[in-house]
Formats: C-alpha cells, structure tokens, sequence
C-alpha cells in the first residue's frame, strides 16, 4: 500500500526540497501543507501530482486535518519575518517589556507546538520528523540566552517530551547545518565585505577555531530520507562539510579567483550590522557556535556522514563553484 507523507510548509527552502526528492523516489503519496495553495510555489508542486492543502501553523485544527492518514510527516516552523524586516503592527503586538526577539521566540514556539498537538492525533504514524536545531541556552550553560531562532525550535522538542510522549517516541529530529546561502541575506547575516582593492573580507564573532557544520538547503529531502530508515528518535546533524570560517575563506577565495580574508571580531561589533536586535541575535549564534560549537556539544547527535549507507550531499567546494556570486562582488549602488 502507497503510504502517505505530510510536508508542512511545503513550498519553504526544507519542505519543497522534501517533496522532490520523495516524488523522485517513487512509491509515495505527498500531501503539501500552505498557507496559500493559489500561489505560483504551490502551483507548481500540484502540477507534478502532489496533493497541495490549506494549513496555516497558526491554526492547530487547520494542521490536524491536514495531517490525518499520514505515516510519516515533517514539520518546520520559520522564526518570524518580522525579525529581518519590523513593522510597526509587529511592534504593536509586544507586551510591556518585550523585546522584538522575544515575541518572535513565542510565536515560532507556539506554531510548533501547534504541530505537535495536531501530528499527536494522528492514528498509525510511523514517523515524525522535527527540523531543529541546538538548545543555545541550555548548551550555553545560560551564556548564550539570547539565540532564540535556535531556542525556539529545540524547545519544541522539549514540549513533545513533556507533553507528547507517545509521539516522542516516534520522532526524529533533523538539524540543519548552516545554511551557506545566508550571504543572499546581506552583511547582517554573513558579514562580507568589500574593500577598496577588489579583495573580500570576512569578519565573523567568536575564536573561529572551531568547524562549523555549513549544508546547501536543497539536500534537506536526501536528510529526510535518510531518517525514514533509521530508528525513530535519531538525532541527525546535516551538513556538506564542517570547515573554520578560516578555511571556509580560503577555499572560497581558491574557487572564486577573488583575494579574501578572515578576521574574528566581536558581538558587540557584529550587532551594529542590523537594528532592532537582528544584528545581535545572529552575533551571538555565531559566537555560541564558537564557544559551544554549532549542535552545543548534545552528545545524542550523529552526523549524516557517521551513517552506513550513502546519503547525497552537496559539498561545500562544489557549492562555492556552482554559485553566482555577482550580487556579493559588484559594487554597491548608492
């Protein structure tokens, strides 16, 4: 029998790279979750012969239905697009007190537990897959409490435990690495810079000593299949390579042809990239990464490359020569 595999967010970087490749691989059933079936992405994934249904993470009961008959399902939440880009009607939302930050955390928090709640009342499920990542207070020892797109995502994790555990038991947890496209995001994200000769430098927060685990989003299918044959409560860590952002400079100054440095600066310095808190929220991420290491050091972690059967990765080298990096390279209109 065809068996059924539920996408939350479908048409996101992870979901729609899930879709393809369970598409690609046949003998499966794929139901999309959006907020918005009439858009082009959603469009385009029903063409293929994917079943494409209304959802919103907002909305627990629209996730319920939308769950129902799966064996497997996979669910991501994104921390909130008005930390990048504050309105004022995001602003009005806060309570006495909060932080933008803050706010951001409760509502991803809340969208995930949603998820749960509704992938708990699923009759016969085989699998759950969670997109996570690393506990940066808890792994901080307290250091770090200000990374909450990490802490939003693992805390999800901890409301299952409590909460589910009958689902606990069928969940698998799959943590990206570090997205290497963030540069499209700006300085704010990945903080190249131009210099007046030509050549590039990098400055990021921390030691930058330590290896970071850097993953393409497209390869998040091949991570998701993966965990179908692993046992149920994997902690899978994912990445194409883990490299110093010393190396990782080299070798991209090595592929591009373009001089390029690497200099280690601070939080403080970092923060003043973004305002509103987006500067320092990504500050600390990098410097817990250095400090704790990107997965903080959870000794349930096993990496994509410790399993013994191939998983397709795309490797960093490949990634770097691949790219068009005319947007990072061309001068900055006034």
């Amino acid at each position: 029998m065809t068996k059924l595999i539920v996408i939350i967010a479908i048409t996101g970087n992870e979901g729609s790279s899930v879709a393809n490749v369970f598409l690609n691989d046949g003998g499966w059933k794929i139901r999309g979750v959006t907020r918005d079936p009439s858009k082009p992405a959603s469009k385009a994934l029903a063409a293929k012969g994917i079943e494409i249904v209304k959802g919103d993470v907002d909305d627990v009961d629209s996730i319920k239905a939308a769950v129902q008959g799966a064996s497997i399902v996979y669910g991501n939440t994104a921390f909130s697009e008005a930390f990048s880009n504050p309105a004022e009607a995001h602003v009005a939302k806060l309570s006495a007190g909060q932080t933008l930050r803050e706010w951001c955390y409760e509502k991803e928090l809340q969208q995930g537990k949603n998820i749960a709640d509704a992938v708990a009342t699923v009759d016969n499920l085989d699998l759950f897959v969670w997109s996570s990542l690393s506990a940066a207070t808890k792994w901080s020892g307290g250091k770090y409490k200000g990374v909450f797109h990490f802490d939003s995502k693992a805390h999800v994790v901890d409301y299952i435990n409590s909460v589910h555990p009958q689902l606990a038991k069928k969940m698998s947890i799959l943590q990206m690495g570090l997205y290497v496209t963030n540069w499209k995001w700006g300085q704010s994200s990945v903080p190249w810079e131009k210099r007046t000769d030509g050549s590039m430098i990098l400055r990021v927060p921390g030691n930058g000593d330590v290896p970071i685990p850097l993953v393409v989003p497209s390869d998040a299918g091949h991570f998701v299949k993966a965990l179908t044959k692993l046992p149920a409560g994997t902690n899978l860590m994912a990445f194409g390579d883990r490299l110093t952002w010393s190396d990782y400079v080299k070798l991209w100054s090595k592929v591009t042809g373009v001089p390029a440095t690497f200099e280690k600066t601070t939080v403080l310095e970092h923060s003043k990239l973004a305002p509103g808190g987006y500067g320092e929220e990504i500050a600390e991420m990098y410097a817990y990464s250095q400090d704790f290491g990107y997965d903080g050091g959870d000794p349930s972690i096993i990496t994509v490359q410790q399993l013994d059967f191939d998983v397709p990765v795309t490797r960093i080298e490949q990634y770097i020569r691949n790219e068009d990096w005319s947007p990072l390279l061309l001068p900055k209109v006034a």
